[in-house]
């Protein structure tokens, strides 16, 4: 009896154990069923706003910082920071279109205070695809204000006068101190001097002289052009890279060149006469250059190329020293387009005042040091203070003016005239000169220049060193695990060839370095 009633509670006790655990069974299934459609509906819906969303292009590059205040931190540290100017008075968000790629886009965080290393470094950039960025080209030129109408002087025979404050040189006409007054008083329609007095266009008999065969080229009109220069052999030609197919079909790259630069490139096999190219660079040669000072002559293209390309909307200036790394559709989109700007070029990443800069310019021997402080002094009496926060929303005085990115409108043009008639007056060293003729104007007129992050400048572009920098430069130390060994030292043996005593039947094996000379 007592063993059927034990039996039956073990069958009872059994069957409660079996039904228990089935339940959590099929609870435990029935969990992950529902997850794994959760998963699923989850995973349709991100690919399906995934695909409708447009593609965005960001080079992103390692962002250093140390914390003694390098010139990188101190350039980005609003950013990261609440201490010292308010980011978004120096830096209004631009005015996107609705639902732009980038509106969303932000910097990242610093990295920890053990990966950070000082000196100026690429910053992350948030670009269109090339044809994204070529679809957000404005359809009308961007309004000049006031100035609609821009002329220039034309004199076959310039003559300079001291007594009426004449300056510069022939090239530029000798203009004197009313003419450069002048100069800054905007009107509706101007007149005024800005190179290529002489000649019946700019290069042609102008002193700047281009070969005939260029001269209906470079009337032709385009949207886009790059454009750089070497004088003097000064620098190696850098190949762009990282171009769209649609860029390297309708955007032309000039690269000028006196013709001892062409005589060198001459001599090299990326050159030939036949075509005039350096990869994607068209070679344009110029004679008779105006000045002995071969930087000096690199500034007429760099600030006077709306004057030898009349007919081109759009230009991307580049120093020789500097490869192109970003496709300029996306350049001018993120620069100009996207923040309404008509020219924009990038702030010194350390120096936002020309006095501090006239002062790194003569310790650095850049220029003579009389002609700077009379440059400086000059200034002076016309107003021109050192850089303060009462400045803003003006970022800085001082340009890294290596990259230009402009639009070619009348107020643009008059603006890179004028500062093209400092360089001429007085030092070429143009980070001098931008302040001034860059207020002067705004005094007279509304409007401004899209000062941008050196550090965004250094994502499109890869800086390496002048020509003579690189001749000179010793070769590199081999590492130890490439390094060869010297010639082992040769047993010791007696008179005659015979070994030493005590080294009778021990056998001793000579080690060989590799490339050694008894390797055969």
């Amino acid at each position: 009896m007592l063993t059927s009633i034990s039996k039956e509670k073990e069958r009872s006790l059994s069957f409660l154990c079996c039904w228990y655990l089935g339940r959590r069974r099929f609870a435990m299934l029935l969990l992950l069923s529902l997850a794994f459609v959760v998963f699923i509906l989850g995973s349709y819906t991100i690919n399906k706003e995934s695909n409708n969303s447009p593609i965005i292009h960001q080079s992103i590059e390692t962002i250093d910082f140390v914390s003694n205040q390098t010139p990188l931190t101190r350039e980005l540290s609003s950013f990261y920071t609440d201490s010292g100017s308010d980011v978004d008075i120096i830096h209004p968000p631009p005015s996107l279109p609705s639902h732009h790629p980038c509106d969303s886009f932000s910097f990242p965080p610093p990295p920890p205070p053990g990966l950070r290393r000082p000196g100026p470094r690429p910053c992350p950039v948030c670009y269109l695809s090339p044809e994204e960025a070529l679809a957000h080209m404005p359809k009308h030129p961007f309004e000049s204000p006031v100035l609609k109408n821009l002329t220039y002087v034309h004199e076959e025979s310039p003559v300079k006068r001291e007594e009426e404050g004449q300056g510069g040189s022939e090239f530029g006409g000798y203009p004197s101190l009313e003419d450069r007054t002048n100069s800054f008083d905007i009107k509706e329609s101007m007149t005024l001097h800005c190179g290529f007095i002489k000649g019946t266009k700019p290069g042609h008999q102008t002193g700047f002289d281009l070969d005939e065969d260029i001269l209906p080229e470079i009337d032709q009109f385009h949207d886009v052009i790059v454009a750089s220069a070497i004088f003097g052999k000064y620098d190696i030609i850098q190949e762009p890279v990282n171009i769209s197919e649609m860029a390297r079909k309708n955007i032309p790259f000039y690269m000028f060149v006196d013709e001892e630069t062409h005589s060198y490139l001459q001599n090299t096999s990326s050159y030939s006469d036949d075509n005039r190219r350096v990869g994607l660079w068209r070679i344009i040669v110029v004679h008779n250059v105006p000045y002995t000072d071969a930087r000096r002559n690199g500034k007429i293209p760099k600030l006077l190329l709306h004057r030898l390309f009349p007919n081109v909307r759009y230009s991307i200036w580049l120093d020789a020293k500097l490869q192109l790394v970003v496709d300029p559709y996306q350049i001018l989109e993120r620069f100009l387009w996207r923040t309404n700007s008509s020219i924009a070029i990038s702030r010194h990443y350390r120096r936002f005042d020309v006095f501090v800069e006239a002062e790194a310019n003569k310790a650095a021997r850049k220029y003579d040091n009389a002609s700077i402080d009379y440059q400086v002094e000059f200034y002076k009496k016309e107003g021109l203070t050192p850089y303060t926060d009462a400045k803003l929303p003006i970022t800085s005085d001082v340009p890294e003016g290596c990259t230009i990115i402009r639009e070619h409108i009348p107020i643009t043009n008059l603006f890179t005239c004028v500062w093209f008639n400092e360089v001429d007056r007085f030092t070429s060293r143009d980070q001098l000169s931008f302040a001034i003729a860059r207020d002067k104007i705004r005094e007279k007129v509304d409007w401004s220049i899209n000062m941008f992050l050196d550090c965004e400048r250094r994502n499109f572009v890869k800086q390496v060193y002048h020509r003579d920098v690189l001749m000179n430069m010793k070769p590199p130390r081999a590492s130890s695990s490439s390094r060869v060994l010297p010639e082992p030292l040769p047993l010791p043996r007696g008179k005659a060839g015979k070994k030493i005593p005590g080294q009778r039947g021990k056998r001793r094996h000579r080690k060989v370095s590799a490339g050694g000379r008894n390797m055969r």
